[in-house]
């Protein structure tokens, strides 16, 4: 999957071909820059990729001076967004300069993903330079020795409050890790206010539990053209592209200047699913732990780069065992831990009205905890219209989300008393519920809600003719 040497022409034959006899088709990384916290890189690609990104350079800016970096270093960030579509269209990917051990775990990412999704065809990133770590001193790479960091061993997680992330951080939290929050996913690159608050938000996190903040900032969701990928590649995966296929390595690759520019020796990345999952019907030729998706631990363990290793972490816990973590440190550190799991809220709240608002409150009752100690205001009116937003087919959207709800119905007593008023009517139902085929209704929509639901609202509301294209197109199906 991956090509090094020292020139173009040293390269190594790929791992997985592209299709076809001839040339492949080329994605090149022009430049890379640095300007301060700024890092810019401009793309150039040939026909066959040209409807999948933006004509815009990559950009990504961090908190922290970055302009001492090397190329290698600077050049992580967008590769690791131009990759992924590259292998899905059997491209070839040239850039002048990359750190050796992020193109080898390249390597490894790509071959994954490969396993995991037939559509894939794979292709080579032929880099000029790759140096180690201890080479990038050389004048080439831009690196003065004095100015290359060494890692201090400090740790680092990507964290947004949810679930996941915040059993991450009560699983580590004597390496006291900074907390990494990304503007550019669930908070499109310009949406200022909701930023600030989910920024501010973080902060607080980090001053309860007194360690730093790191914020992360980038296009990569207008520099990709998201709504096209999902229009093209949905039929082969769950959710949607980013999610499904590039948060992973995209998300990792986002940190790798900062992680040097501060001396992480590590990056948590949290497990959205987990080892005992079980896979939907759509991934049945897939032989590996739990299910296909952008992060997963065949993809995130193996990235690195200079003195910098990720980790997948929390894949042994289902959601449940997750929040039953959360639990713990709550009952014998902080009675009142926010938790947030709303990201359809614009005030960096929980809404509790949704789907995912609903299935974090339950879990928090399931685990001893009262909902609304942690964030959560549920009461009868929520639970009525969680019946009619299930039954309406209108929540499981995406081929995972049954399963979910599946274990609530294995876990959950009939005579479950939970803190919440109007829980017990809604319990007897779920439990008689056939989540199953309120899943499969209705079914023509599918496709365009869960790319939206996946997609930050800037880059929807920009696409929004191309989801409504795709949405007549399958109604004429």
């Amino acid at each position: 999957m991956s090509s090094k040497g020292e020139s173009l022409p040293s390269v190594a034959d790929r791992t997985t071909g592209a299709s076809g006899g001839g040339r492949s088709p080329v994605v090149t990384v022009d430049s890379v820059t640095a300007d301060g916290r700024r890092v810019e890189s401009t793309v150039s690609y040939d026909d066959e990729l040209r409807p999948f990104f933006d004509d815009s350079p990559f950009y990504v800016e961090y908190g922290v001076d970055v302009s001492d970096l090397p190329e290698s270093i600077l050049t992580i960030p967008v590769l690791a967004h131009v990759c992924p579509v590259a292998w899905a269209v059997g491209a070839d990917v040239r850039v002048p300069s990359v750190d050796r051990r992020f193109l080898d775990a390249l390597e490894r990412v790509g071959n994954t993903l490969c396993d995991m999704y037939p559509f894939m065809e794979g292709g080579r990133v032929i880099a000029e330079r790759a140096p180690e770590w201890d080479e990038t001193a050389v004048g080439r790479d831009r690196a003065s020795p004095s100015s290359v960091p060494e890692s201090t061993g400090e740790a680092g997680m990507l964290f947004t409050g949810g679930v996941d992330s915040l059993a991450t951080y009560v699983r580590h939290r004597e390496q006291e890790p900074t907390l990494i929050t990304v503007q550019g996913w669930v908070v499109g690159a310009d949406e200022t206010e909701r930023w600030r608050r989910l920024r501010e938000r973080t902060e607080r996190f980090a001053e309860r539990f007194g360690v730093d903040a790191a914020f992360v900032r980038s296009n990569m969701l207008e520099f990709l053209d998201t709504a096209l990928l999902d229009a093209h590649y949905k039929p082969y995966h769950d959710g949607a592209w980013y999610s499904a296929v590039g948060c992973g390595l995209g998300m990792l690759g986002l940190c790798a200047p900062l992680a040097v520019a501060r001396g992480m020796g590590r990056i948590y990345i949290a497990a959205s699913f987990w080892e005992g999952m079980e896979a939907p019907s759509m991934f049945d030729d897939w032989d590996g732990p739990a299910m296909p998706w952008g992060s997963h631990p065949d993809i995130d363990d193996g990235i690195a780069w200079a003195d910098t290793e990720a980790v997948h972490d929390g894949f042994e816990l289902d959601r449940q065992g997750r929040i039953d973590a959360i639990a713990a440190y709550v009952r014998e550190h902080d009675p009142t831990l926010p938790v947030y799991s709303c990201s359809a809220s614009n005030e960096a709240e929980n809404c509790g009205r949704c789907e995912k608002c609903l299935r974090t409150a339950m879990g928090l009752a399931l685990a001893g905890l009262d909902p609304a100690d942690h964030g959560y205001d549920l009461d009868r009116r929520s639970f009525a219209r969680a019946v009619r937003k299930f039954e309406a087919g209108e929540w499981l959207d995406d081929h995972h989300s049954p399963y979910y709800w599946q274990q609530f119905q294995e876990r959950l007593p009939a005579d479950a008393d939970l803190p919440m008023d109007g829980s017990d009517a809604f319990v007897r139902w779920l439990l008689d519920a056939d989540i199953e085929s309120m899943a499969g209704s209705p079914t023509r929509d599918r496709l365009v809600r869960t790319a939206a639901r996946h997609t930050p609202y800037p880059v929807y509301a920009r696409v929004y003719p191309v989801y409504g294209a795709l949405k007549e197109r399958l109604r004429g199906d």
